[in-house]
């Protein structure tokens, strides 16, 4: 579906009933990557999708990218929709999404799922500079099934594509959906922006998923976002980045319970 929110077209879409779950994709996706979670989470809720701005389905702009301007798109969209209140899922950048959505608009977070999402500043190592400036220079040359593969490796555990070529393929299908140019704008924004400062203003319960084997956000940013966060819990899956696609099951039972647990509270 689509509405005209905040300046700009967005690409939407519901499947079940119940409490709303809205899911936020990372830099790179857009809605279609959630396809191990909507089947699972729409049995018990309103699952809500959409494509970030400039990804997917959704119109991009000629204005700077800012977390806080996507994070805006968020709040203007659910405002649009009638969502009023639920529980918010981010994916990587998606986290940081979310995260800016419950510290200025509190009341519409119940709970919030940061799933290989960062709180504290991430020190790249060289390996992840030098791999994220040749993927940016693919993008920006055009390349975008190099630059997809790149990306698409570098989010799971070494040796999966190996293994799992049917998986890998399908992920990769999806980021073969965004424009390259829109893409490389959102990894110059992500180099540059920064963690925001007022996370203490967050009183909802929080879940963080991360992997052991993440090459970008892993264990010890998992546990310095707990320290962070005083209604937190932390729960490591033994996966790389996209957690959520490399081990569905496993994500979907932490987020199923974490669910269960707030509704209860």
């Amino acid at each position: 579906m689509k509405i005209e929110c905040n300046g700009i077209s967005m690409h939407y879409e519901v499947m079940g009933k119940g409490s709303n779950l809205v899911l936020i994709h990372g830099a790179g996706d857009n809605l279609d990557m959630w396809y191990h979670q909507v089947p699972v989470f729409s049995q018990n809720y309103r699952v809500i999708t959409y494509d970030i701005r400039g990804f997917g389905k959704t119109s991009g702009s000629v204005i700077d990218y800012s977390m806080s301007l996507l994070a805006d798109d968020a709040y203007q969209l659910m405002k649009s929709i009638d969502v009023a209140e639920g529980y918010f899922l981010g994916y990587s950048m998606g986290g940081r999404i979310a995260l800016e959505l419950a510290i200025n608009n509190s009341e519409m977070v119940k709970g919030l799922i940061l799933a290989n999402s960062s709180i504290s500043p991430v020190t790249p190592s060289p390996e992840n500079i030098e791999r994220r400036q040749v993927t940016i220079e693919l993008l920006e040359k055009g390349d975008m099934p190099r630059a997809a593969e790149m990306m698409t490796t570098s989010a799971f555990s070494p040796g999966f594509k190996s293994k799992h070529p049917e998986e890998f393929d399908r992920y990769m299908k999806v980021k073969l959906q965004n424009k390259p140019d829109n893409v490389a704008r959102v990894m110059h924004m992500l180099g540059s922006s920064r963690v925001p400062s007022d996370v203490s203003k967050i009183q909802c319960p929080v879940l963080l998923i991360v992997g052991e084997k993440d090459f970008y956000m892993g264990v010890e940013q998992g546990k310095q976002a707990q320290g962070m966060l005083t209604n937190s819990e932390l729960v490591i899956l033994p996966t790389g980045h996209a957690a959520a696609i490399e081990l569905p099951d496993k994500f979907n039972k932490e987020v199923k319970d974490f669910l269960r647990r707030v509704k209860d509270i």
